[in-house]
């Protein structure tokens, strides 16, 4: 109990300071950013982007390898479509897979790069090659076959299993 007492003199003690900067208006609490190893860029999404209130674009990267798995083991899949909603400078990018199953959005935001990240850090990749569909037991979305939901925090590897119809 003697703790807590101590603990509500120190928040009022701290409320009393940060009153006594000499604002003359108090200023709203801002939102967390997500914890990240990632640095924002900007604090609100470049003009014409939607992809949700708040978004920072933040210096992260987002890659994996697409794959099925064969009575062998797993095999890359090239030539496979990868939709990041929220990668890239102005969002809503796709990229390709090369020959080793591979796909890479990159953090480079000098360059176009980044993740547009907010509160939750999950970012929405779709997932096509045709004669592939989703594995078993992933959770329906009502948007699209193929989607994936990614936390991203920081520089992200992100796998993503397709299987042979």
């Amino acid at each position: 109990m003697k703790s807590l007492a101590r603990s509500g003199v120190v928040l009022v003690v701290l409320a009393g300071l940060a009153g006594c900067t000499g604002a003359s208006s108090p200023t709203p609490p801002t939102t967390p950013s997500p914890v990240s190893s990632a640095t924002p860029l900007a604090p609100q999404p470049a003009s014409g982007f939607n992809y949700s209130v708040g978004a920072v674009l933040m210096n992260a990267s987002l890659s994996g390898v697409v794959f099925e798995v064969t009575p062998t083991g797993q095999v890359p899949l090239a030539d496979v479509s990868v939709y990041c909603d929220a990668c890239g400078e102005t969002g809503h990018t796709w990229k390709t897979t090369d020959k080793d199953g591979f796909y890479s959005f990159s953090g480079d935001i000098a360059h176009g790069g980044g993740v547009w990240l907010n509160s939750t850090s999950t970012v929405y990749l779709i997932v096509e090659k045709g004669g592939y569909s989703d594995p078993p037991g992933l959770p329906p979305r009502p948007v699209s076959q193929g989607w994936r939901d990614v936390t991203v925090m920081g520089d992200t590897r992100f796998d993503i299993q397709l299987v042979r119809r």
